[in-house]
């Protein structure tokens, strides 16, 4: 099962987004951005934007990752 956790947008946008955890490991993002295990975003942010934004690249990542396992 993947994970997913808030953590700074990657691409350039500010404010904090949904990543994809690679699989056994808490801290790698599928995006390739490490997070901090300990870190969290700052409850603020998470309320106002983070449940609802996701970061693109983990996503895609995500998808391809699915596609290859269900063939």
């Amino acid at each position: 099962m993947y994970e997913m956790r808030a953590g700074p947008a990657s691409t350039g946008s500010s404010g904090f987004v949904w990543h994809v955890l690679v699989k056994n490991d808490a801290r790698t993002t599928l995006c390739g951005r490490q997070l901090s295990p300990k870190a969290a975003p700052p409850e603020a942010a998470c309320e106002e934007e983070a449940t609802e934004r996701y970061c693109l690249s983990c996503m895609t990542a995500f998808q391809e990752t699915m596609s290859t396992t269900a063939h």
